[in-house]
């Protein structure tokens, strides 16, 4: 975790203060490097509460490392070079804390920093994932697929054009939006607990819900656990290593994602000429207060906006997303510059 923070960050600390109730967090940086745990059968927990269940591995599959001066340390999981031995941890007591939750906090809120790691292909995630207490829905969760090098989302839905309900895995964003080994990115999402709907955002700040013919099949759902996973498909032959830092686990009765408040306002945002060569002009019904570029490694580009213009003569030819904040809300679209 970063030791000092921005006035921007300290302010999103603040509202989230007034507005959410923090279920669970942590940023590994009062930890030892080294073994995170001393038991892979999740028997006894490890540093910080954590426990460990390595089928077919060992206790140095889960490390506390410092990858870089800006995030400090960190966990990290080394997952299986075959094709089984999924890797999990997690703490006790998310569904305690949850039950304590003052009333009317129905939305849960998720966020964290992934580091994509120095391994490529294979066949396997990285991923935050958070389960009920029963019949092990993952009512929401993200994290980072290997071998497309793309960002997922994982959440409990019926697909209508099969009938298919079950833990269902999403793509977050387009398929020509990868992120590079040894990279951090962020990911957020957000389950209400009333609708049983998951909306995601990506690194690049692209918003994003599961297709019409896709309905959320975990309302009224209470989340009970939240775990770290490593997880292997059939076929893989590598042994990825990844790292997660600053997650933040909420309860609050407030979300900017997937209202349909929201919905309205993007439909009325609109960027041209797309794609673009010198200026981008930005047209919205509401008031844009900032707007800000990223690449698709999730970087801020330098970009000047005046009066809902915006000069990106000095941007390589390629794909960005731009970031777009309104009253209350944030929206992202995707322009090419030529």
């Amino acid at each position: 975790m970063r030791k000092v923070l921005s006035i921007s960050a300290l302010l999103l600390v603040l509202v989230q203060t007034f507005n959410a109730q923090t279920l669970e967090s942590d940023h590994f940086n009062s930890y030892t490097i080294g073994n995170v745990g001393t038991d892979i059968t999740a028997t006894a927990p490890g540093q910080g509460g954590f426990y460990t269940d390595f089928a077919n591995g060992s206790n140095s599959e889960a490390q506390i490392v410092s990858i870089d001066a800006a995030h400090d340390k960190s966990l990290q999981l080394t997952g299986s070079a075959t094709a089984a031995g999924t890797k999990y941890m997690w703490k006790k007591g998310l569904g305690a804390a949850w039950a304590a939750r003052t009333a009317g906090n129905d939305i849960l809120k998720l966020e964290f920093n992934l580091y994509t790691g120095s391994a490529t292909g294979g066949a396997g995630r990285a991923t935050i994932l958070v389960y009920d207490g029963t019949t092990h829905k993952t009512l929401l969760g993200a994290g980072y697929d290997f071998a497309s090098r793309r960002t997922v989302g994982i959440a409990n839905y019926t697909n209508t054009n099969t009938g298919i309900t079950g833990n269902i895995l999403f793509y977050l964003e387009p398929g020509t939006y990868t992120y590079p080994a040894n990279t951090w990115i962020t990911l957020k999402c957000t389950f209400n607990k009333t609708t049983g709907a998951v909306v995601w955002t990506g690194p690049g700040g692209m918003l994003y819900s599961p297709a019409a013919n896709y309905v959320p099949a975990a309302a009224g759902v209470d989340p009970f656990e939240m775990d770290f996973v490593s997880v292997v498909n059939p076929g893989n032959t590598v042994a990825h290593i990844t790292s997660f830092d600053n997650y933040m686990l909420t309860a609050t009765n407030n979300t900017v994602l997937g209202t349909k408040e929201a919905i309205v306002e993007e439909s009325s945002l609109s960027i041209y000429p797309n794609p673009a060569t010198d200026f981008i002009t930005v047209e919205s019904k509401s008031q844009i207060i900032k707007a800000e570029i990223v690449d698709r490694a999730g970087r801020k580009m330098n970009a000047e906006f005046d009066h809902n213009r915006i000069d990106v003569r000095n941007l390589s030819p390629g794909i960005y997303i731009l970031s777009i904040e309104t009253k209350g809300n944030t929206f992202s679209k995707k322009f090419i510059k030529k």
